[in-house]
């Protein structure tokens, strides 16, 4: 049996740039100044970001992996403070170089104070950054930063832009990094883990890597940002991304809900396979079937994953009576696998690894347009779509891959009824063997362009 003893954490392969400080300096939107886009969560109220945010940048031929952070109150004793601060020193450890972020409005607190103490006990190299500068006058301010004992303070606003790109060349210089080519290589499987919140996506995604990538916590809500890790198991890259739980949008409470959810359902669309995680407690509810079906429209392979089985298993569950109830109240998941695990204990979580694989796979198979013609004929000569009209198939073709889409070229495209192409659909698959992907096909008039 696998257990993450088979799997490692994959390094980044080039060098880690961790962004740190207390809450509200600006470290998310700093981060995504420099990473070039908007991946981290922003907003007024302290303490939005939770976990360890990492994205790629690339400066004049230059790359290293940079690290957002939660905010980070050394001394709190609140139980969610200490554990985003566990995060941030984790993020120090691992890094190469640490930015030191402070805010020009406030000046030196306490907590800055604190912090740097922090970075010099540590050892690890250094730079001090002060945000929220946006005139030139405000430089004249700086020198009392210079009490951090981290040497010179670099004036940024994270907000215009402003110096960032001086910024982004003495990071790169204390790197000591110089242009390099692009290395080719191959592209992970990119697994997203989705669900409704307190599902055990996180508790998962620690089980999967074997490290505290994001924050567990019984309440639900607990992570609001996409956190992801690079892994490798069995010979195969994983990038693992875990995401917000989604609730319904009438229960979405405030911006950074709304937010996490964009973030979560960008992560969706990103991915080749989603893991739906819905709690085996719980059972599978009407929002589960709501996030399966927005997986299934965006065209990603779908696993469906009754996490914290334990709990079941104790009680004498049985996983065939169970999967018969999900599929009886939700029939169009017969078409996607069914898996039971536990997060917590370990049990039945590397098969949705391995799973994960047989669809990456699935979803890239091309058929062979003889075997789909001859697949098609003989389906529309044993059952006619019927209506009274006589529709009549040329051929069919794949027009791609990921999701596998086909297009079938008939006389009658539009007296095709629904019910008669998932017909063709369901035999489509149990033919060829698509399991755990969507599966599209597409009616369109013969060649000439017109029904005839």
């Amino acid at each position: 049996m696998s257990s993450s003893r088979d799997a490692r954490r994959v390094g980044h392969g080039q060098p880690l740039v961790a962004i740190v400080g207390r809450p509200n300096v600006g470290k998310s939107t700093l981060f995504n100044r420099l990473a070039g886009g908007r991946q981290a969560i922003t907003d007024d109220q302290p303490g939005v970001t939770r976990d360890r945010l990492y994205a790629e940048v690339e400066w004049t031929g230059r790359h290293f992996t940079l690290v957002d952070t939660g905010g980070l109150v050394p001394r709190s004793k609140d139980e969610m403070e200490s554990l985003v601060r566990i995060q941030a020193e984790e993020a120090i450890a691992e890094a190469d170089l640490v930015v030191l972020l402070c805010d020009a409005r406030e000046g030196v607190t306490d907590a800055d104070l604190q912090v740097a103490e922090m970075l010099r006990r540590s050892g690890c190299a250094s730079v001090l950054v002060v945000n929220k500068v946006d005139h030139l006058e405000q430089a004249d301010t700086l020198g009392e930063f210079y009490r951090l004992g981290l040497g010179d303070p670099h004036p940024v606003s994270a907000v215009t832009g402003r110096r960032s790109g001086d910024l982004l060349e003495i990071l790169t210089a204390a790197l000591g990094l110089i242009p390099s080519e692009e290395v080719e290589k191959g592209q992970p499987i990119a697994i997203t883990l989705a669900g409704r919140p307190n599902a055990g996506k996180s508790t998962m995604i620690n089980r999967l890597s074997d490290s505290q990538v994001s924050i567990v916590d019984a309440k639900p809500g607990t992570t609001r940002d996409t956190t992801s890790i690079l892994l490798e198991w069995e010979g195969r890259e994983f990038l693992l991304t875990d995401t917000a739980g989604l609730r319904h949008r009438t229960k979405v409470e405030g911006q950074v809900e709304y937010y996490s959810g964009l973030r979560a359902g960008h992560a969706i669309e990103k991915a080749d396979v989603v893991l739906l995680l819905i709690d085996a407690a719980e059972g599978v509810t009407v929002q589960d079937a709501r996030i399966a079906r927005q997986v299934i429209e965006a065209g990603r392979g779908l696993i469906v994953v009754a996490n914290k089985w334990d709990q079941i298993e104790a009680k004498g569950g049985d996983t065939g009576e169970y999967r018969k109830e999900m599929e009886a109240r939700f029939p169009f998941l017969v078409d996607y696998p069914i898996l039971f695990s536990s997060g917590m204990t370990g049990k039945g979580v590397w098969p949705c690894l391995r799973e994960a694989v047989k669809i990456w796979e699935t979803r890239r198979l091309r058929v062979p347009t003889a075997r789909l013609n001859k697949f098609l004929t003989a389906v529309f000569t044993a059952t006619p779509p019927g209506g009274g009209v006589d529709v009549r198939v040329y051929y069919i073709t794949q027009q791609g891959v990921a999701p596998p889409t086909f297009v079938a070229f008939v006389n009658h495209p539009t007296q095709i009824p629904e019910s008669y192409k998932r017909f063709v659909e369901n035999h489509l698959r149990r033919e060829f063997g698509f399991s755990g992907t969507p599966v599209r096909i597409l009616f369109r008039p013969n060649r000439r362009g017109a029904e005839t």
